[in-house]
């Protein structure tokens, strides 16, 4: 397949996507994912498969089932026969058993005792595709999505997380569990995560990414046993690039920001980390409506 007819392919089979984004709690039939992808579907189905590496039936399943493991881990108040039935499964029992195909654990014992170093591996396989889906990474249309403001110097409770990237959600219930219990909720207090380090080119154990959320709260001795400490985010010149979507290609927004708006900028960056701030959260909204402020400080 030459590169503008794969590219062709591309931009007909997002369209699949964004429609199974938004609809992925209705049932979608191969006839009408077919049609929006204006091909025949006594042929879609191939084709998805030989571009995409999975069929159409199993992509939307890995989806729903990541939603449902993202719920069961950090939406504690969430029953079981909730994210079932959210999940698209007719009982908790139906649920239980794809999910135990999927993860290798019930829904019960996943939330109770998560094998943490392994829980993302069986949704690898969405990275791969929402990546293969994309149009090309350096189109110029970053240039007009990333602007220049003056972020505010803003004070944060701050919880690191230090050790493997795949851990990261062990660190993130403590997060919530502490700003839950000191009344902090995201809808009036901002959440960022503090991009210490590059995970690409830091030893797991070394790894660090902090966890913030902004407050006038003053830390106690109690905050700072576990873990907390003040941070203060520090006021200046940020270039900023909105992200909407999954969180699995958002290294990729971040890699766009260096490499094809910085060069081309005239500007450097200054003395801080790269910073997320989450605006709307998964599995909250839609994974495709989610979104992420990466804000870039400039000298």
């Amino acid at each position: 397949m030459k590169d503008q007819d794969r590219q062709n392919f591309k931009v007909r089979f997002s369209r699949v996507f964004d429609h199974i984004d938004a609809h992925l709690d209705q049932d979608m039939s191969l006839k009408t994912l077919a049609g929006i992808a204006a091909y025949s579907p006594f042929h879609f189905h191939r084709q998805f498969s030989a571009l995409f590496d999975i069929t159409v039936t199993q992509y939307i399943r890995l989806i729903r089932m990541r939603r449902a493991a993202h719920s069961l881990l950090f939406r504690k108040n969430l029953p079981i026969t909730e994210i079932a039935f959210d999940a698209g499964y007719d009982s908790p029992e139906s649920f239980s058993r794809a999910f135990r195909q999927t993860q290798g654990q019930s829904p019960s014992d996943f939330r109770a005792n998560p094998d943490w170093d392994h829980w993302q591996e069986p949704y690898a396989k969405l990275q791969t595709v929402r990546i293969t889906s994309m149009s090309s990474p350096t189109h110029p249309g970053i240039f007009d999505e990333v602007a220049i403001l003056d972020f505010p110097e803003t004070r944060t409770a701050c919880l690191d997380h230090i050790g493997p990237p795949e851990r990261i959600g062990q660190t993130i219930q403590r997060f919530i569990a502490w700003r839950k219990a000191r009344h902090l909720p995201p809808s009036k207090h901002a959440t960022f995560n503090i991009v210490w380090c590059n995970p690409d080119d830091t030893p797991p154990d070394e790894f660090r990414m902090g966890l913030a959320v902004a407050t006038k709260h003053q830390l106690t001795e109690d905050d700072t046993e576990t873990g907390f400490y003040e941070q203060i985010l520090p006021a200046g010149r940020c270039a900023r690039l909105r992200h909407i979507g999954s969180d699995q290609l958002l290294g990729e927004s971040a890699l766009r920001l260096y490499r094809d708006w910085l060069p081309q900028s005239g500007e450097t960056p200054g003395d801080f980390p790269l910073m997320f701030q989450r605006v709307a959260f998964y599995p909250d909204v839609p994974e495709h409506e989610t979104i992420t402020d990466i804000f870039l400080p400039l000298a």
